[in-house]
């Protein structure tokens, strides 16, 4: 297993973090794959993933656009992050909260030119699988670069640290999930296929992609 503090703490002994400039890319690029992921998803009408769905919720009740929505959302939530674990903050959190949902809605408009608003069936399930593949992908990249992640994404990993352990990120990932999703029914978001996908295997993919992809490429390979 990789231990991000320590591979960290190596680094900085030489004076300098080899790693910096693949740390921040990952960072970056994670928050605008992931932003691009949102839009094919609301594209599919297949349902987004929960943290869409409930923000998109938010939006129907609001009539606020969904980046603004996210922006919001994040700057609420970061309040108890910053009490309960502040060490989850970093750089990397203030790019996914301000760069995620306005890039989401600039996605959306794109390829709302591109492709249309009624896109064939076989159009909106590729739309569907790739949204999830790249949405999980691009948190994966972003927890990876350990410059810190946005607040919903630290939700699970505090609920790991704060029960020593005993509560996996993944178990915590999934309620944490359904409970989005639920928030995001009752506003009126659509609940779909593509919602209970990653309802129920975001968690997973994200600790694959980890593992086998973003922690070798950011970091080498593990030599423990």
């Amino acid at each position: 297993m990789y231990n991000l503090k320590k591979i960290i703490s190596n680094s900085s002994e030489t004076g300098t973090d080899c790693r910096l400039k693949h740390r921040f890319a990952a960072i970056v690029f994670g928050n605008i794959i992931m932003s691009l992921s949102i839009s094919m998803m609301r594209l599919s009408l297949f349902g987004n993933d929960p943290f869409s769905c409930m923000n998109l919720g938010y939006s129907i009740l609001t009539g606020l656009t969904f980046g603004k929505c996210v922006i919001i959302y994040n700057c609420i939530i970061i309040l108890f992050v910053f009490l309960l674990d502040k060490s989850f903050i970093n750089i990397g959190t203030l790019i996914n909260m301000f760069l995620l949902g306005p890039a989401s809605d600039i996605f959306y408009d794109i390829l709302l030119i591109l492709l249309g608003s009624n896109s064939s069936l076989t159009i909106r399930i590729i739309l569907l699988l790739l949204g999830i593949l790249i949405s999980c992908y691009g948190t994966s990249a972003y927890i990876c670069s350990n410059f810190g992640m946005g607040p919903y994404d630290a939700a699970g990993w505090i609920v790991e640290k704060k029960s020593k352990g005993r509560i996996k990120f993944r178990y915590a990932r999934i309620f944490w999930d359904f409970l989005s999703v639920s928030i995001g029914f009752s506003l009126g978001s659509i609940v779909g296929i593509g919602t209970i996908i990653m309802a129920l295997f975001t968690g997973p993919l994200i600790s694959f992609f980890n593992r086998n992809i973003n922690m070798p490429l950011i970091y080498g390979k593990n030599d423990n």
